[in-house]
């Protein structure tokens, strides 16, 4: 469990910052709605990694 939250924790914190680049590098409209969810879910993560990080 805590490897399966540190993957998703590291993947969608990097995400957040590469995707910008990516699809401006491209010409592509960047979408919002991706840009707060992936940093929903990375600090969702990061957050039960901290709260529970004696259980795991």
């Amino acid at each position: 469990m805590k490897w399966l939250l540190t993957l998703i924790a590291v993947n969608s914190l990097i995400m957040v910052v590469l995707y910008p680049m990516v699809t401006l590098g491209v010409d592509k409209p960047m979408s919002w709605l991706m840009e707060i969810g992936s940093l929903v879910v990375g600090v969702g993560a990061l957050y039960l990694l901290i709260r529970y990080r004696k259980e795991f």
